[in-house]
C-alpha cells in the first residue's frame, strides 16, 4: 500500500483526475491497518487477504494510471511478502492471486493479451519466484521450529540441573561421611592384610570405588555451589587460558595436540570467574576423553551481536543424533568408565545463570564434535 501511494503520488503531476481519491483511500488503508486488533492479525484469512489486497490495489492502480503492466514488480512484492506468512495455503492463495492479477493488469479490450515476449516471460518469473520462495520460507520455518524445540529443550534440561543442584549439597554432605569411613577402613584393613594379595586386590577396587564416588560427589556440590554465583566484572579470555593450562598435562599424556585462537581482542563480561573457568574446563575434558592419541582440539573464541562464543572442536568420536539429544542429561555418558556425566551438565548450568547457553553439533560418530559456550558481553 505503501509503494502504491508513493506511485500515485510520483505520478498525480501528470495524471491528476481522480488521483485525490485514490491517494486517500491508500492511506486511509494504512491506518486501518493499525487498528486491527492483533487476534485478526494473526488470522490466516486476513493474512491471505491482506496480499490479495494488495494484489488487487496495485492492478486497480496501473489500470487507473494507465501504466502498462511493466511495473510487474508490484506483484513480484506481493509474492515476496507472502512468504512471511505461516501456511503453505497462504501463500499458495496469494501467489496464484498474484499472478491472475498480473495477467489481467495487461488485459485490453478490443486487443486481448499483450503479444510481447517480456510479458508473459514476467509471468513465468512470478510463477517461478512465488515457488521457490514457497521453498525457502518451508525450510526457514522448519528451521525456526527445530530450533524453538531445541532450546525448549535445553530450558527443560536448565530447569531439572536447578532441581539437582538445590538438593546436590545435603545430599552430598550426608554420603561424603560415610565414604570417608570406608575408605579409611579399607586403608586399615589393606595394613592388617598385607601379606594376602587377593583381599589386597578387593581392598584396592573398593578404594578406586571410593574415590570415583568422591569424584562424584564434588561434582554435585559444583552443581549446588552454582546458585552462589559471585558476580563482577571479568575478560572471559582469562578463563579460556587457565582452563587451557589445566588441561594442558593431562592432554599431554594422552598426546592429544590443544590449540587456541581468537584470544587477541578483550572478551568483556559480567560473572563469576570461578564459575566460567570451570564451564570452560569441562567442555575441554570432554573433547580431550573424546579424542584418541594423536588426536586434536581446538578452541576458538569470538564476539558478535553482542555475545562471546568459546568454541571447542575435536576430531574424536563424535556424537550420534540420539545422544546428541541426551548429551546434557545429568549423569549421562557415552564413555565408559570415565566421568560422572555431570561436566556438560555444569557448563550447561553455569551458562544459563549468566545469561547464555552450550549449544552441541556433531556430524556423527567417528567425526568429531563442536561445544559452543555464549555468554552476552559486558
Amino acid at each position: 500500500m505503501a509503494v502504491l501511494l508513493l506511485l500515485v503520488l510520483f505520478e498525480s503531476g501528470r495524471t491528476p483526475s481522480g488521483l485525490a481519491s485514490l491517494a486517500a483511500l491508500l492511506t486511509v488503508s494504512l491506518f486501518i491497518l493499525r487498528l486491527v486488533a492483533d487476534e485478526i492479525l494473526a488470522q490466516w484469512w486476513f493474512q491471505a487477504g491482506f496480499f490479495v489486497g494488495d494484489a488487487l490495489a496495485a492492478t486497480a492502480t496501473l489500470r487507473w494510471l494507465g501504466l502498462q503492466a511493466d511495473l510487474f514488480l508490484l506483484y513480484l512484492l506481493v509474492v515476496f511478502g507472502s512468504a512471511l506468512t505461516r501456511s503453505a495455503r497462504q501463500r499458495l492463495i496469494v501467489a496464484g492471486a498474484a499472478i491472475a492479477l498480473y495477467l489481467i493488469s495487461g488485459w485490453r479490450p478490443g486487443t486481448g493479451w499483450p503479444t510481447q515476449t517480456e510479458f508473459w516471460l514476467r509471468a513465468v518469473f512470478l510463477a517461478v519466484s512465488a515457488a521457490l520462495m514457497a521453498v525457502l520460507a518451508r525450510d526457514a520455518r522448519q528451521a525456526q521450529d527445530e530450533q524453538r524445540r531445541r532450546y525448549e529443550e535445553r530450558m527443560v534440561q536448565v530447569g531439572r540441573l536447578a532441581t539437582l543442584g538445590r538438593v546436590a549439597g545435603e545430599v552430598a554432605h550426608r554420603i561424603k561421611g560415610p565414604l570417608t569411613t570406608i575408605s579409611v577402613d579399607a586403608e586399615v584393613l589393606a595394613h592388617r592384610l598385607s601379606g594376602d594379595k587377593a583381599a589386597l586386590k578387593e581392598l584396592a577396587e573398593i578404594s578406586g570405588e571410593v574415590e570415583r564416588c568422591k569424584r562424584i560427589l564434588k561434582d554435585l556440590l559444583d552443581l549446588g555451589r552454582i546458585e552462589e554465583m559471585d558476580v563482577s566484572p571479568l575478560d572471559l579470555r582469562d578463563g579460556v587460558r587457565a582452563a587451557l593450562k589445566s588441561l594442558a598435562t593431562q592432554a599431554k599424556k594422552r598426546g592429544v595436540k590443544i590449540s587456541s585462537s581468537g584470544l587477541d581482542a578483550p572478551m568483556r563480561a559480567r560473572g563469576d570467574a570461578a564459575l566460567l573457568q570451570e564451564a570452560i574446563c569441562a567442555l575441554l575434558q570432554n573433547a580431550v576423553e573424546a579424542v584418541a592419541e594423536g588426536g586434536s582440539v581446538r578452541v576458538a573464541a569470538a564476539t558478535s551481536g553482542g555475545r562471546h562464543r568459546v568454541s571447542v572442536i575435536d576430531d574424536g568420536a563424535g556424537i550420534s543424533s540420539e545422544n546428541l539429544e541426551r548429551i546434557f542429561e545429568p549423569f549421562f555418558t557415552t564413555k565408559t568408565g570415565e566421568g560422572s556425566g555431570l561436566g556438560l551438565s555444569a557448563a550447561l548450568r553455569i551458562a544459563a545463570k549468566h545469561g547464555g547457553s552450550v549449544d552441541a553439533d556433531s556430524a556423527g560418530p567417528g567425526r568429531g564434535a563442536r561445544f559452543t559456550f555464549v555468554i552476552p558481553t559486558a
